[in-house]
């Protein structure tokens, strides 16, 4: 018998059968369960902006049993844009005889409606004079500004950079709220830097300085467990994130993240490994950020029907802008380039052949947006287009097929997620969570796949088991909030209970593929965040039991458990 015929058959079975779609062997390839980003999360500026001294003009003692009759009122350096305020104080002074007092109420009234106008360094003074019955009252309107910036209380590695970002407010006269939370709030983005201020009186008319507090953490990271791989994988995954910041004293990070399963951790056969490394760097002191990343996953799952492996590459270059940024609303905008390598083989008897090989490069351009409503509910949403581009060396499908029959490296794609959370009272909370994908028609490469699965939607299903080119995933959760202290560090307990509803649709299916699949889950869990000392600290776990339910498969039952320390 012909040795070469006598490997080749069984193995060309092998891949038949896999590609068929048949046995979980292609469930969990190592793009499917590759986060699209690793790209460390925002640090939140702490506390408020806070004003030192007394806003507004006091009367003196016995002034409100005195009264005068104005002809008219001068607003020396009035803001054109508060026509309406303006008019409204002269209307209420001039109405007929008034108090003395009403005099300094009405100007401090004027000086707050010029600060909810935004104008938060403007005073409005009445300048001394004299006064009798028909004269016109005189009240100067100060244009206030940043005198001076006080960094003393920042630390060396990151002063130069908060120094830079802050100093285009000095000695702007207007300045709005808007213009300087947003400096400010740059400024607390600045990596490992956990950031407060104040705003205090200075020596010129009208000046004010402005305080800046920050605590500054050179290293920062995080390790992690979870379960949330499928049993082939090996189960746990261990996860490492660390951040190195402001090396270069420029604001910069550089970042590292990885995850294991136990088994075969670090040969060159590893169950399930994720690594990535990047690096994020701010341009100038408008916002704009400029991050590359690479990363590499590779998985051989367990399997009793053939033995496999496969690997992804990416590499990533985004570059993101804010064109909002402030306590209670947020837009930025993100252009990015991916370059992808997705590959499967299989093994048998010795040999390995390549199931399939993608390798496609896409343009993606996003916006994500943030509201804090005045309840203090939040709202968050994102859209994204992306675009495959049939150039620069991409898969063709000739030789070693695509992942998908009818694939192509040029196609369009729509993505879009939203998240509303609200408080019910003092002790509940709801959440409402979605995302959706729209592939137009196109049937997509495995890596540009929808899947509904994931620790905040189908909880209840292992990490990619549920992928297609278009699909969309909604998830509600309901929680009760109770807090103590432990050991001086706050705690916060959350019990909850869960539901979620999704589905999954492939554009050209195959004979032995299901056009739509849809799937939900529900169940209950509870939440543990403990606070650290330091805005840097904060510990969690999260316990969830759930049962899940899909069209083409069994109830599932799934305990799920993950735990994450960051320091």
């Amino acid at each position: 018998m012909n040795t070469f015929a006598s490997r080749s058959l069984p193995r060309t079975a092998a891949i038949a059968f896999i590609l068929l779609g048949a046995g979980h062997a292609t469930a969990q390839t190592a793009s499917e369960v590759t986060p699209e980003s690793f790209q460390p999360a925002l640090q939140t500026l702490s506390g408020a902006i806070v004003f030192d001294g007394t806003p507004g003009t006091q009367a003196p003692e016995g002034a409100e049993t005195i009264g005068i009759t104005l002809s008219g009122v001068m607003i020396v350096g009035a803001i054109s844009s508060l026509a309406e305020a303006n008019t409204a104080f002269e209307t209420r002074l001039t109405r007929g005889r008034v108090p003395v007092s009403e005099l300094f109420e009405a100007t401090a009234a004027l000086e707050e409606a010029y600060a909810n106008a935004g104008f938060v360094l403007t005073r409005v003074v009445l300048p001394q004079q004299t006064l009798r019955d028909g004269g016109v009252l005189r009240v100067e309107v100060v244009n206030g500004f940043v005198e001076t910036v006080d960094a003393a209380a920042v630390p060396p590695a990151v002063r130069a950079r908060l120094d830079t970002l802050v100093t285009p407010l000095v000695d702007r006269p207007g300045i709005t709220l808007p213009e300087l939370e947003r400096q400010l709030l740059l400024a607390g983005d600045v990596s490992g830097v956990a950031l407060s201020s104040a705003l205090a009186a200075g020596q010129r008319q009208g000046g004010t300085i402005l305080a800046l507090d920050a605590q500054f953490r050179p290293v920062t990271s995080f390790v992690g467990i979870d379960n949330f791989a499928s049993a082939a994988l090996g189960k746990p995954t261990y996860n490492f994130g660390v951040e190195l910041n402001s090396l270069l004293n420029q604001g910069e990070t550089f970042y590292g993240r990885f995850s294991t399963s136990a088994e075969n951790a670090f040969t060159d056969e590893p169950r399930y490994r994720v690594g990535a490394l990047g690096t994020l760097f701010p341009v100038g002191t408008s916002g704009l950020t400029v991050n590359l990343e690479v990363t590499r996953s590779v998985t051989n799952p367990e399997s009793d029907i053939a033995d496999t492996d496969s690997s992804f590459d990416r590499e990533s270059l985004r570059v993101a802008y804010p064109f909002i940024r402030s306590r209670q609303k947020n837009l930025s905008g993100q252009i990015a380039f991916d370059h992808q390598i997705d590959r499967q083989n299989i093994r048998a008897g010795g040999d390995t052949s390549p199931i399939y090989r993608d390798e496609i490069n896409v343009v993606r351009i996003a916006a994500n947006g943030s509201y804090r409503n005045s309840d203090a509910a939040v709202s968050e949403g994102g859209i994204m287009f992306s675009r495959g581009l049939d150039a620069f060396g991409a898969s063709d499908g000739e030789g070693t097929p695509l992942s998908r029959e009818g694939a192509s490296p040029a196609f369009s794609k729509l993505t879009a997620s939203f998240r509303h959370e609200r408080s019910l009272g003092d002790s509940f909370s709801l959440s409402v969570a979605g995302r959706g994908q729209a592939s137009f028609g196109d049937t997509l490469v495995a890596a540009e796949q929808f899947g509904p699965v994931g620790a905040g939607d189908l909880s209840t299903f292992d990490a990619g088991a549920l992928r297609g080119d278009s699909g969309a995933v909604l998830r509600t959760e309901l929680a009760y909030v109770t807090r103590t202290d432990v050991a001086g560090r706050g705690l916060a307990i959350a019990p909850y209970a869960f539901a979620g509803a999704g589905y999954v649709s492939l554009a050209n299916p195959t004979a032995v593929e299901e056009e739509t699949t849809n799937a939900s889950s529900f169940g209950v869990g509870v939440d543990f965040l403990l606070q650290g000392e330091s805005p840097f600290r904060a510990d969690s776990v999260r316990i969830e039991f759930g049962r899940g339910s899909r069209d083409n498969g069994d109830d599932e039952d799934r305990i799920s458990i993950s735990g994450n320390l960051r320091f």
